[in-house]
């Protein structure tokens, strides 16, 4: 009987969990198609999702997410710009706070 070293082992989970990631990332894709999203940007599509997985947020709460810890506040602004200009979300002043926007996934498209 061969014994199977540390080694092995590591490398046959490593590859179970990258097979599992590729998966989870083909399946992600079929339904971004399904949704005609699949023509936005990584960031884009990232952002859309977020806000529409929020009742409303704002572009500070986007920023403090974990998820988009390493993008900056210019590439935010110009993704929520966009987005906003296709109709894709909403803004809505807040009424305790004029500077504050809230973002909101638009049903009308």
């Amino acid at each position: 009987m061969d014994i199977i070293r540390p080694t092995e082992i590591l490398r046959i989970v490593l590859m179970e969990a990258l097979e599992r990631l590729f998966k989870l990332r083909e399946a992600l894709h079929e339904q971004e198609a399904a949704l005609g999203i699949q023509d936005y940007s990584e960031i884009e599509r990232s952002i859309l999702e977020f806000v529409s997985n929020q009742k409303q947020t704002t572009i500070s709460d986007i920023l403090k997410h974990p998820y988009f810890s390493k993008i900056s506040l210019s590439t935010v602004n110009r993704v929520v710009a966009k987005l906003l200009s296709i109709g894709a979300i909403k803004s809505q002043q807040a009424t305790n706070d004029k500077r504050k926007m809230y973002l909101s996934f638009c049903l009308d498209n």
